[in-house]
């Protein structure tokens, strides 16, 4: 049976060599097309309007810095998500890669593995924006879909847990940005929207793990996350990992100012077949996790046994 491909890529690199590696990577699961430059991946760009772009730093001609702010002036390319691929290992070639609008980095020599799995979660974002989109259900700040969306999912993912014979568990994480008006006050509320996207960008990494899960902007300053198939142990895991990742990442504003925050997290885990309760129930205790992780200090994780 022939496989069906995921998705559309453009990898973007000079070096044959280097362009060749990860095409073989990856021309078994998706439609590959490839330039050896800039101004031949914009065209190519603008023609086939890929999922997803691979775009090497150091080119001649054209960079690739060059080459993803001329991607993001047009209407067509703009908001094609792009991995720079690179050699390059300094914070701040990554830094300015992801303040012109990268969404992540994959180092040379490749690790195979690493990079199939890198574009799977771009990709799987894609998607999911797509499936928003159409909805109309997506916050503009974060590129995550919004309260609504999310309460319509958890009820459907609660229905079929309820109505499926083998039990299944769903986690769900409730996430607060420590002090967010503190940091707006300080900072401004364009730094703000930086530190909202990041945190964003954290959570999706780190929680949307296998298809199905989905992260959300909660309110304010606040996310909410669904994992299918999680134990409480599994959510903690998670949890931790995000708050981590979160605490160690500057939040880098429009000015270029850096500065850091924090997040408390509740999160709870049941199987919704062997619960008398609701959805508005799981949520409530969710979010009681929350706020017991707020009252114990902010910066931690608690799971609601």
């Amino acid at each position: 049976m022939k496989k069906i491909k995921k998705g559309t890529i453009l990898v973007v690199d000079d070096s044959r060599v280097s362009q060749t590696h990860l095409v073989q990577i990856l021309q078994d699961e998706y439609i590959i097309h490839a330039a050896s430059g800039g101004v031949e991946a914009i065209q190519i760009a603008k023609a086939a309007v890929p999922d997803l772009i691979l775009l090497d730093i150091v080119m001649p001609q054209m960079d690739g810095y060059e080459t993803i702010g001329a991607l993001r002036e047009n209407e067509k390319t703009k908001d094609i998500p792009v991995i720079f691929i690179t050699s390059l290992d300094q914070g701040s070639d990554e830094e300015k890669g992801l303040l012109l609008g990268a969404v992540d980095y994959i180092t040379k020599p490749y690790n195979p593995t690493i990079v199939k799995l890198r574009i799977s979660i771009q990709l799987k974002i894609v998607e999911q924006i797509r499936t928003i989109n159409d909805l109309g259900m997506m916050d503009v700040t974060t590129r995550l879909p919004n309260r609504r969306y999310f309460a319509k999912r958890l009820a459907e993912e609660w229905q079929r847990a309820v109505s499926e014979k083998q039990k299944r568990q769903l986690g769900i994480l409730m996430i607060d940005i420590d002090k967010l008006r503190a940091f707006n006050a300080i900072y401004g509320y364009n730094h703000g929207d930086a530190c909202l996207a990041t945190v964003a960008g954290i959570i999706s990494e780190n929680a949307l793990l296998s298809p199905g899960d989905i992260a959300a902007r909660w309110a304010y300053g606040s996310f909410a996350v669904l994992i299918l198939n999680a134990t409480a142990a599994e959510c903690r895991a998670i949890g931790e990992n995000i708050r981590q990742a979160v605490e160690t990442t500057p939040i880098v504003g429009p000015t270029c100012e850096k500065a850091n925050v924090t997040t408390s997290i509740g999160a709870i885990s049941i199987s919704p077949d062997s619960h008398d309760y609701s959805v508005e129930q799981f949520i409530s205790n969710a979010d009681s996790a929350l706020y017991l992780a707020k009252e114990l200090g902010r910066n931690q994780v608690v799971v609601q046994s």
